[in-house]
């Protein structure tokens, strides 16, 4: 088999999607036709990091090892932080060395930052002095920090320069910075940040211009324990294509790039929704199955709890069932109905503080605002849930009993699921810290036993 197309970005998509769907087969064919692995590697490595992560860790690695020094880290640079770790691990603790010193020092220290520590260890040892000193640095610093998002590939000059003489120099700087020249830093003899300016600005600036004729002073920053959602919000409010990080006393120690910030964003969301139902929120794909298993066992207890909290909720109302076995048919629906209405509200609150739109002064404000809609859906449901069970039901008063439910379940679900989150962020905890657990305990507590208390009041 060979891939014969007129464009090699179809080359690409079709070996990426190849991998994803028959690795072996992709693997296979990559081996056999070691040019055209080169030629996407050099000229799409994002697509050429798509295919290794689709790979097995030994089958990736030893294509890894047939690119040049430049290509592989390129390709490397493109992986998830998590698999190009697991590649890693394939290799000798030099050859990971040399790959990691050929990269952009931030993406480096991702990658060294989720292995093991004896690994990262063996390969930090062998880094070059220069490598090993910065990558030592940003992993100093918490991975969803700024400090821990930065690059310290920036492109910084002295105030004193003109512009032509800036021109000059960043074009020296091209190959080593590659795509972090979008801004350049000002900085005075103490390395104080004092100004930046966009390339373009710069380039079109007269040459006999200064720096600080040219560039914008003052500029927004960063401190390195500054928490990313922070990075996020400030790089969108300002539209910003990198924002400056700098120390308490203004010393310019790198930036953190629109890209970076984005990912952050929906590492972030991600985060949040592996919290919502109890597991652990820095748990991927690739988190080992012992550690996964360890952060959801707890969650899955409690679960069962609740279960059998429920179970002894309901087994006070037998008798009512027993003299209406359509209400054992009915329960489960009305639960649901609770529960999806509180998923609701609880997604968009908490949507609502991962991108920093709630303020703790609004919160109650939205809450009340979940509540009502709950109210408003509440009722139209339970007019319709009413009727509809009237209408099959041997017992049409039923249908009575369903209204009165279901109404009651959404202004409980409503009012629960945008409650809890704003609780728990009220006493410094997470706010999606298994805060499904605790709706779905309210909606089916409320579910079961409201319905279950309402039959036996009416009927």
């Amino acid at each position: 088999m060979r891939f014969r197309f007129p464009r090699p970005r179809l080359i690409a998509t079709s070996l990426r999607d190849l991998a994803r769907r028959k690795p072996d087969e992709a693997e296979e064919y990559l081996d056999s036709h070691h040019d055209e692995w080169e030629e996407l590697a050099e000229g799409s490595p994002h697509n050429a990091a798509d295919i290794l992560e689709a790979l097995d860790e030994e089958g990736a690695a030893d294509l890894l090892a047939e690119l040049t020094l430049e290509e592989a880290a390129d390709v490397l640079d493109e992986m998830r932080a998590e698999a190009a770790a697991d590649v890693l691990e394939e290799m000798s603790p030099r050859a990971a060395a040399v790959l990691i010193g050929a990269m952009e020092t931030d993406q480096a220290a991702d990658i060294l930052g989720v292995l093991e520590t004896d690994q990262r260890d063996a390969i930090i040892t062998v880094l070059p002095a220069d490598a090993k000193a910065e990558i030592l640095r940003l992993l100093a610093y918490a991975p969803d920090t700024a400090g821990g998002m930065m690059t310290t590939d920036i492109a910084s000059l002295p105030i004193g320069m003109t512009s032509g003489e800036a021109v000059e120099d960043l074009r020296r700087l091209h190959e080593e910075l590659g795509s972090n020249l979008a801004y350049v830093y000002v900085v005075d003899d103490d390395n104080l940040l004092r100004g930046v300016v966009s390339f373009r600005d710069l380039f079109f600036a007269r040459p006999h211009t200064g720096m600080e004729d040219v560039m914008v002073h003052d500029p927004v920053t960063v401190r390195p324990d500054s928490d990313r959602e922070i990075v996020a919000e400030l790089i969108e409010r300002y539209r910003l294509l990198a924002i400056p990080v700098t120390d308490e006393a203004g010393h310019l120690k790198g930036m953190v790039r629109f890209d970076e910030a984005m990912e952050a964003v929906r590492e972030e969301i991600g985060e949040d929704l592996t919290q919502m139902v109890g597991a652990g929120a820095e748990e991927t794909v690739f988190t080992p199955i012992p550690v996964s298993v360890r952060r959801r066992l707890p969650w899955i207890t409690f679960n069962l709890l609740i279960g059998l909290m429920i179970a002894f909720a309901i087994e006070p109302f037998r008798e009512t069932i027993k003299e209406f076995p359509i209400l054992a048919a009915l329960m489960p629906m009305v639960a649901l109905l609770g529960g999806n209405s509180g998923a609701q509200s609880q997604a968009v609150i908490i949507r609502a503080m991962a991108i920093g739109d709630l303020p703790p002064g609004r919160a109650w404000r939205a809450v009340r605002r979940e509540f009502a809609v709950g109210a408003i859906n509440g009722v139209a449901m339970s007019l319709m849930a009413g009727v509809a069970v009237a209408l099959i039901s041997p017992d049409p008063e039923v249908g009575v009993v369903v209204a009165v439910a279901v109404l009651v379940s959404l202004l409980v679900a409503g009012l629960a699921g945008a409650g809890i989150p704003v609780i728990m962020r009220r006493f410094g905890l997470d706010p999606a810290l298994a805060s499904n657990i605790f709706l779905t305990m309210i909606t089916d507590l409320v579910g079961f036993t409201g319905f279950l208390l309402t039959a036996t009041l009416l009927l």
